[in-house]
């Protein structure tokens, strides 16, 4: 079986986006997802012209910070103070515009290229892109960007109009009180015996510690050091080789 972990959140703090440096080093990880609207965003930049993170996919944020585009273009997707609605008010949204929420993808996704990142997948934060309210926007964003994305059957199911690659499987249980060794090891071979030929996602979420900013953008903080910790382990790094799963980034989806 193939395994991608990818670091979500890159960009948005420097010490997330250290702790994705180092994991890269280490090469279990190979794939992460930047956010193009967040404090370190900048500094994620710099550290990818560096050449110290490959294969950098697009995160795209609907429910953090503020939107790319001015807030006047997207009103349906922001609060009155111009900051993107929070998950729980996604959630329980019946529509919002398809029109505005492609839009803000878009710019997204150009504002990284117009870095100079070279984006092989697309994932989003807090999974809001395929919520109910976004997922058809979504779906036609991407699949006429036409890279592969993280799995749309998540949240709802369904992944039959997308006609971009992704793997055969994804995961988000690598999170809060999965986060243990053990715990990784054993949903790592519950998929390889599910799709030994197949390529199998979870998501990550990492940062060192000591880092103080973090707290004031996200809820989840401490479990991140203990990922990065499990993550950058020569204990994981064995039992991979050992068990024979091979580490890839998306660029080996088609």
């Amino acid at each position: 079986m193939q395994l991608i972990v990818n670091i979500d959140d890159l960009g948005l703090t420097e010490k997330v986006n250290e702790s994705v440096v180092a994991c890269f080093k280490v090469g279990v990880v190979q794939s992460t997802t930047i956010m193009m609207n967040q404090p370190a965003t900048d500094h994620a930049i710099e550290l990818i012209k560096q050449g110290l993170i490959p294969n950098v996919g697009l995160h795209v944020t609907l429910t953090s910070g503020k939107p790319v585009l001015d807030a006047s273009l997207v009103p349906d997707l922001v609060d009155s103070g111009g900051f993107f609605l929070k998950q729980d008010k996604v959630i329980a949204a019946e529509t919002l515009s398809f029109e505005q929420a492609y839009s803000e993808f878009k710019a997204q996704y150009d504002k990284a290229i117009d870095a100079g990142i070279n984006i092989t997948h697309i994932d989003s934060h807090h999974f809001a892109a395929v919520f109910p309210p976004y997922k058809k926007a979504f779906i036609a964003f991407a699949n006429d960007i036409g890279i592969p994305v993280r799995r749309v059957d998540h949240v709802t199911s369904g992944c039959a109009d997308l006609t971009v690659p992704t793997t055969e499987k994804f995961s988000a249980r690598f999170y809060d009180e999965g986060v243990t060794l053990a715990r990784l090891q054993a949903l790592i071979l519950e998929f390889n015996a599910e799709i030994p030929n197949g390529t199998l996602e979870l998501m990550s979420h990492t940062t060192l510690a000591g880092d103080m900013l973090l707290p004031t953008l996200s809820s989840y903080v401490d479990k991140r050091v203990d990922e990065f910790n499990i993550l950058t382990s020569q204990a994981l790094k064995d039992w991979l080789e050992v068990n024979r799963i091979e580490c890839v980034s998306f660029t080996s989806v088609n």
